[in-house]
This record gives C-alpha cells, structure tokens and sequence, in this order.
C-alpha cells in the first residue's frame, strides 16, 4: 500500500463513521440508555452521589463520562456526547485497522478498519447510533489488544502493565469487558505450553503485569469510593443488584423469539462481516489438523472472538447493541479473509469480477444506507416525550424534586430537574425489565431486595413537586398503575391531578 493509499484509507474510514452517525448531530436521543447515563449524570453534577443518590445496575464508566461532557458542554448536551462518540468510533476504527496490518498485511488492516466503520451502523439506529457502553467499551479494549500486541513483540512489562489497566477501564464502562483479560492470559499460556516461545519466568512477569493493570484501575476506584462512602453500594448496585438483574426469570419460548428476531436479524445484516470472519477462523484452526503452529496473534482473535459473543448471551435478552461488542475481533479476522479472497478474485475474468464486486458492495452498502434512512425518519418520533419535558420546566424551579413513574429517565435528564428517589428508572421496584416476557413483567415483583424502604426513605427527605406518572404512555406499564403499590397509593392522596399531556397525566404536591 503506498502512502497516499494509506491516507485515503483513513479518509474513508473516517467519512463513513461521520455520515453514518450524521442523524445523531441532530437532536436526537435513540437509545433510553442515554437517557440513563444522562441523568446519572446531572445527579453527578448536582452534588450528588452514585449508587447512592442516584442507582442503576451498570458501572460507572458511562456516568463519569457523560458527567465531563456535560461539565465541559453544558448540561445534557446529546450532541457534544454524539460528537465524542463520532470520535471514538472513528479512533475504534483507525485501531482496528493498525491491529490487522500487525497482524497481517496493510490492505487487511484497511478492510478491518472499513468493516468496523460500515457494520457497525448496520442495524436499528436505537441500538447503533446512542452513545452507549459497546462503543465506549471497544476503544480502550481494541486500545488494550494493541498494546498487548506491543509488550509480546518487546518483551515490556510495562506495556503489559498498561494493557491490562485499558481492559480495567472498559471493565469500568462495561463489565463483560473483563473475558478480555482471561484472552490475554490464555494466550500468555499457550505461548509457553504449545507455542513453547516463552519461558515461563517471562509468560510469569507478563501474566502479573496484566493483572496488575487490571487490578490498579479497578482497586484505585474502590479507594476512591471507599473514601466517599459509597463502596458497598457500588458493589450492591454494580454487582450482586446486576447479577440479580440478568438472572431474572425469562421463558424458553420468549428466549427462541429473541435468538430469531434480533439475534439471527443481526447476524443477517452483518453477514458478509460474519461470512469472511468465520472463513478466517477456519482458516486457521485447519493448521491444527496439519500440526502446523497457530500463532498467538491468531489464538488472541479466536478467543476474543469466542469469548466475547458468549457474552452476548448473558441473561438471555440478546439486546442489538450487545452485538456490537463482538465487532472489533470479527472485523479483523474478517479483513484478513477478505482481503486474500480480493487479491484472488482480481485475476478472474472481467464479468466474474463485476459481478463480484457487485454482490459485495450491496451486502455492505444496502444494511448501512437502509438504515441510516430509518434513523433519519424516525428521529422526530424518537422525542416525542418534549413536550412533556417543557410542561415540567414551565410548573417547576431548577431546585425542585420530581418523580417520574415509568421507565422515562429522559424527563428527569431533559428538564434537568432532581429524582424525588434514587430510582432512575421504577423497573427495579416493580421488576418491569425490557426484553422479558410479558407475564413476567405483569408480576410486579422486585429483584431488589428493600427496594421499596429505599423508595420510601428518599420520597420522605424530599418529597417531589411533581409526580409524572407515565403507566398509560407505553404498553409495558399499562398493567403498573400506581394505585397497585400500598407505598405510593398512600402518597397519591397528597397530590392532585393537574394535567394530562400526550398520555402522561400531571400530579402536584397539595
């Protein structure tokens, strides 16, 4: 590859990620995720303090994140947060791209790059194009992976050091991101026990310097939080709490819906990424059969790979935006495959090489450009719930407390207004957690224990102005009015109805 080769590669890469992520410049809020952090966020900058003041079950990574931007940009600003997320995506990209041609050639390490750019905008923009914890995760995962690379070429103990301290901080985003680790400690052991390149005094500093970067990150924010006060609540709410969360009841005939309907539909959308990826992987497991030593580049990507869509299936909801986490070690192997099938193939005859080029240009182009369209036509729909924003900034002062019931943390983030609880979202009072089946949901049972004496004790140190109920809004809580809960019900006679907007009805504190 020459140079200016080089240059435009990166000019493509980076042109792809910015149009396809060109509906996020506008308003917009796609994924409730956003939502979440968003609100987490303001508590944050409020004062406040999480796990504690304001919970979900996910770790901090995301809060502190979207906390700097608003710092920085103002509160709630979406769009300095899809701008950063613009440029994380895009360095993800750019990362990938110098891992393949490590571990391989220029022209793979352009395709990787490429892959990674295009398909990961290639499904529902809900779970694409929000500024979420896949994203995040991957930079300092495909960064970790990078640098590991490095410290195997050099022998650096300090490069492990710092490899293992990025799979730490995307651990801090997204806890999933931890199977890295265990990656890169097999592939540690099978340079010393198969490959028998490696002693085991180097495999030993190497492997202790991984997990000393790991454990550094997280312990120097257990410290952090132990000198706030909030360590236990940060292991309640980011571990057990979360543990509980993803072993919630599920049926079988509701996990099979899901395994057809999102989990094959993403495979589908991404299949020429899947076709060339899998083509690799087998590619390089046959030098098994032949006795041929597999490198340990190779064993890293495998297993990153493997490891890494098992995750996908933890707790059986197969959510889209789980699946982005997979893409990184799939665009790699995949740019690999693809790019000695491209060498191959531009000796065929001329028709067979149009025709080629053809199929694959349109198994790139149509999943990527059909959805961009969906993002931009469903935009406007996706913040429908302004207009109640504005009722709530126009009946309220900045210092006043609301509670929202429902699962909209949105109004709490877009009004900038106080959470009268520590609840971002009631599903964890009345165990209403999206992708469950329906009559699980209808149980109004929590996972949290004392859940409720939690809601109680923050309702009584500050009671909200305003209670937001949005039960009648969405399907999913049709069947959770406030009235079916003792602890609010003895609430509602302090408060009477003062509007109804959009479905949401307007309660204010006598």
């Amino acid at each position: 590859m020459t140079r200016c080769e080089s240059r435009w590669v990166n000019v493509v890469i980076i042109a792809l990620v910015v149009i396809l992520r060109s509906p996020t410049l506008l308003p917009s809020m796609y994924l409730v995720d956003e939502a979440y952090y968003g609100t987490i966020a303001n508590d944050i900058l409020h004062g406040g303090t999480v796990y504690r003041t304001a919970v979900d079950t996910k770790p901090p990574g995301m809060y502190y994140i979207y906390a700097g931007v608003f710092q920085l940009a103002g509160r709630n600003n979406l769009r300095a947060v899809h701008l950063l997320a613009i440029f994380v995506v895009a360095t993800t990209a750019l990362v990938l791209r110098r891992i393949g041609a490590r571990v391989a050639d220029d022209w793979a390490g352009a395709w990787a790059g490429i892959g990674y750019a295009l398909f990961v905008h290639a499904y529902l923009p809900r779970d694409t194009l929000g500024a979420n914890s896949e994203i995040f995760a991957s930079l300092p995962l495909v960064l970790s992976v990078l640098v590991f690379l490095q410290g195997e070429e050099k022998a650096g103990w300090g490069w492990m050091v710092l490899s293992g301290a990025l799979v730490g901080s995307a651990t801090l985003i997204r806890q999933p991101s931890a199977v890295n680790l265990g990656v890169m400690l097999a592939c540690l052991a099978y340079a010393w026990l198969i490959l028998r390149t490696h002693s085991f005094g180097r495999v030993l500093a190497a492997g202790s310097g991984v997990v000393t970067g790991f454990i550094a990150v997280i312990a120097g924010l257990a410290c952090y939080y132990q000198w706030q006060g909030n360590l236990h609540d940060a292991y309640l709410w980011a571990w057990a709490f979360a543990i509980r969360y993803i072993e919630s009841e599920t049926t079988f005939l509701f996990v099979l819906e899901r395994l057809v309907t999102v989990h094959l539909v993403v495979i589908l959308a991404w299949g020429l990424l899947w076709y060339f990826g899998i083509r690799q992987v087998v590619e390089m497991l046959r030098s098994f059969r032949h006795t041929k030593p597999v490198s340990t580049e190779a064993i890293l990507l495998i297993l990153w790979l493997g490891l890494t869509y098992v995750t996908i299936f933890i707790g059986w909801r197969f959510a889209g935006h789980y699946h982005l986490a997979v893409l990184p070690p799939l665009s790699i192997l995949a740019g690999q495959a693809f790019s000695r099938f491209v060498a191959k193939q531009r000796h065929s005859p001329q028709l067979r090489w149009r025709r080629i080029r053809t199929g694959i240009v349109g198994a790139a182009a149509v999943p990527a450009i059909g959805f961009l369209i969906v993002a931009f036509a469903t935009r406007t729909k996706e913040l429908d719930f302004l207009p109640i924003v504005q009722q709530i900034v126009e009946r309220t002062s900045p210092s006043d407390h609301i509670f929202v019931w429902g699962s909209y943390p949105q109004l709490y983030s877009f009004s900038d207004r106080r959470m009268a609880t520590r609840f971002v979202s009631c599903t964890h009072l009345v165990g209403a957690y999206a992708n469950r089946p329906r009559e699980v949901k209808d149980r109004a049972e929590s996972v949290i224990t004392g859940s409720w004496e939690m809601f109680r004790a923050d309702w009584e140190a500050h009671p909200p102005v305003l209670i937001i109920d949005m039960s009648m809004v969405g399907l999913d809580w049709a069947t959770h009015p406030m009235t079916r809960y003792p602890v609010l019900r003895a609430y509602l006679n302090e408060y009477r109805v003062e509007s109804v907007i959009n479905g949401a009805t307007i309660y204010r504190r006598l």
